[in-house]
């Protein structure tokens, strides 16, 4: 008998599950091979199987949140996907369901994701997502940049990720809501970031790290800074090192959305989606949860 229904993956599914991938979001192989040869898990993937093969999937990265001035258990839903013609027939619904069981069995808090078009925004509402976290972009030119230097000398570090980590939960203290990653996780947004032409900017002032993660922009001579972590104290470090790794004209930042960088400048808007899995409980409301790093 053909098996069907949901089930956890299996390591012999790889290339099952990286076709589906690769038919659903159209991504190039090697980004696909990145993630399965790095970061998967099959205890963190759950699948559906139907007419004997897998039709749909879900992967639960582990993750925190910060909540009361902690950081407790939490999962990051990346990747969902269905095959165009097993689509509108509540497949992915009913793989959300299981893994918010699976996340309660195993101490997950929260579930997260950042939906990938604003029409997803409904889809997951209707899942009990609700929009949790604020993301603040703007456009800064490289005069402005050097000017943040300010002399600053140029001095870039080879990435230490757990030390990186600390630094971001130090960066990010006092923000319930917001989200933290491992070192792994770190390592795999670096990696997958390479792939398309991007780098980590680290630097150091005194024994205090920042980073940027950059990569092209689609406007020429311009830059997109992923994630740029730095306080008023590292931060003219990180410019000078920014600036001369990366030659371009502007620099488009995401910076928390009460970040004290380029203070009351930019646009900010709702970035991710979070569902409390304790029933009768809400996510935390923090004065600006931050997602970042989010593999998008």
């Amino acid at each position: 008998m053909t098996r069907s229904g949901i089930a956890a993956a299996g390591w012999l599914e790889k290339a099952e599950l990286a076709a589906v991938w690769e038919k659903c979001f159209g991504d190039p192989p090697r980004h696909i091979h990145y993630f399965f040869n790095n970061l998967f898990e099959p205890q963190n993937c759950l699948t559906y199987r139907e007419d004997g093969g897998i039709v749909s999937m879900v992967h639960m990265l582990p993750a925190r949140i910060a909540d009361g001035g902690r950081l407790v258990q939490a999962h990051y839903i990346y990747a969902a996907a269905t095959l165009p013609e097993y689509r509108s027939r509540g497949l992915m619904g009913q793989l959300l369901e299981a893994a918010f069981q699976e996340g309660r069995r195993r101490g997950d808090r929260y579930s997260f994701l950042l939906p990938a078009n604003r029409g997803l925004y409904r889809f997951y509402g209707n899942l009990g997502y609700t929009v949790g976290f604020e993301l603040r972009t703007l456009a800064v030119s490289r005069e402005e940049m050097q000017q943040a230097a300010a002399g600053a000398p140029v001095w870039q570090f080879l990435p230490d990720y757990g030390k990186l980590c600390d630094f971001r939960r130090e960066w990010l203290s006092g923000q319930d809501g917001s989200a933290h990653w491992d070192a792994r996780r770190l390592a795999y947004a670096d990696g997958i970031n390479r792939l398309d032409g991007g780098k980590l900017i680290c630097s150091m002032a005194g024994d205090r790290p920042a980073y940027a993660l950059c990569r092209p922009a689609a406007e020429a001579g311009a830059c997109e800074v992923l994630e740029l972590a730095a306080d008023p104290e590292t931060f003219a470090g990180l410019a000078a090192n920014l600036v001369d790794a990366i030659d371009a004209q502007q620099y488009f930042l995401r910076l928390p959305g009460d970040g004290p960088l380029f203070a009351g400048r930019g646009r900010r808007a709702g970035f991710g989606m979070i569902r409390s899995l304790a029933a009768g409980t809400a996510p935390p409301v923090g004065k600006s949860p931050y997602l970042g790093l989010t593999l998008d």
